[in-house]
């Protein structure tokens, strides 16, 4: 058989398809790569293709046959591996899919990291996973280059994790910058992640190095979405806003940009106009 796997959007490898295309390429079946990432579609068609995942139904989910597979890791032909070392959450947020679609916390195999010298881990929330210790002490004692790419839960960080995550080599998604996510949705857990910053600074871990996901449009207001950003910049930390759905107003996409493309640092919010930097 020919078999098409399409990337239809996103930056990253896509995990799926590596496992179907190893699925497939075992099978004799000759596999072919259609990146349309680069496309920036709203919509497309398609037809005699695999059709799924999580934007199209919670439930949808790889046969237990494919899922278990090694993935294709010539596919993207990335220098890194990337994968799952816990699935399901601890928390249960409105906005989320996760504990709907993954359920409570549970461990995953962690094989695939081994022999790799950088992982980019998908875990939901990785310190929550009750195997949270021996995985960091893997990376350190691997010198494994590793980018949480889903982000840290702030509120899981104390003293003991804090130490540890200082060890690893903790990157970016390109492992150019040195970098951690987390993300502050919520305005109520403003004191825990002032708390958690203070457990990574007395870490050695300098607040320059986190990026912090802010989720906007969802249940704030633009004051709210404001001040959280705003907090994050005089705390030396890094804010990256989420919009949710993208359906939001035109001001709240103007204040993305703002922040996103770090305008902030050379023109302050009231003199950015819409024609302003075009």
């Amino acid at each position: 058989m020919k078999i098409g796997l399409i990337q239809v959007d996103g930056k990253m490898p896509n995990l799926a398809l590596m496992k179907l295309a190893a699925w497939h390429k075992k099978k004799g079946d000759e596999v072919t790569l259609i990146d349309m990432s680069h496309l920036q579609l709203d919509r497309f068609y398609a037809s005699k293709i695999f059709v799924g995942g999580s934007g199209a139904n919670l439930k949808s989910e790889l046969p237990p046959e494919i899922e278990a597979i090694e993935p294709d890791w010539e596919l993207f032909k990335t220098d890194y591996r990337i994968g799952f070392t816990s699935r399901g959450c601890i928390r249960d947020c409105g906005f989320c899919i996760v504990r709907e679609k993954e359920g409570p916390i549970r461990e995953a195999p962690f094989d695939w990291v081994n022999g790799t010298d950088k992982a980019v881990i998908l875990d939901n929330n990785f310190l929550a996973s009750p195997k949270w210790r021996e995985k960091l002490e893997y990376f350190i004692r691997h010198n494994t280059k590793v980018c949480f790419n889903q982000g840290l839960d702030i509120r899981l960080i104390n003293h003991e994790n804090a130490d540890l995550l200082a060890q690893v080599k903790y990157y970016d998604r390109n492992f150019k910058k040195r970098r951690l996510y987390f993300a502050f949705d919520d305005p109520k857990i403003y004191p825990e992640v002032l708390k958690g910053l203070m457990y990574l600074r007395d870490a050695f871990i300098p607040s320059r190095h986190c990026l912090f996901y802010v989720l906007c449009g969802y249940d704030t207001t633009f004051e709210q979405d404001f001040w959280r950003a705003s907090e994050l910049m005089k705390q030396g930390c890094l804010p990256f806003i989420m919009l949710y759905n993208n359906k939001v107003s035109p001001e709240l996409r103007r204040f993305a940009r703002w922040v996103n493309k770090r305008y902030y640092k050379v023109v302050p919010w009231e003199k950015f106009g819409v024609k302003t930097l075009v």
